[in-house]
């Protein structure tokens, strides 16, 4: 960066306006990620419900055993 050319007041003005928007910036960045964080904690809550839900079989899945006589045996 060149050297600053303004005087002392304006050179003031100039740090305390970059101040600014770098804890704006600072600010939202904060909010993005935390919200960003919120969604991948809600996806990874999801899959590991779906994963729960896929490690127990259901009874739609299983055969019934036929209580009928198969006739072998007889």
């Amino acid at each position: 960066m060149s050297p600053f050319r303004g005087d002392d007041e304006t050179l003031e003005r100039e740090i305390s306006t970059l101040e600014g928007m770098a804890k704006r910036r600072l600010k939202r960045y904060t909010d993005d990620l935390r919200d960003l964080d919120r969604d991948l904690s809600d996806l990874r809550k999801e899959r590991a419900r779906r994963r729960a839900q896929n490690a127990i079989p259901s009874t739609e899945n299983i055969p019934e055993e036929s209580t009928e006589p198969s006739g072998e045996g007889d």
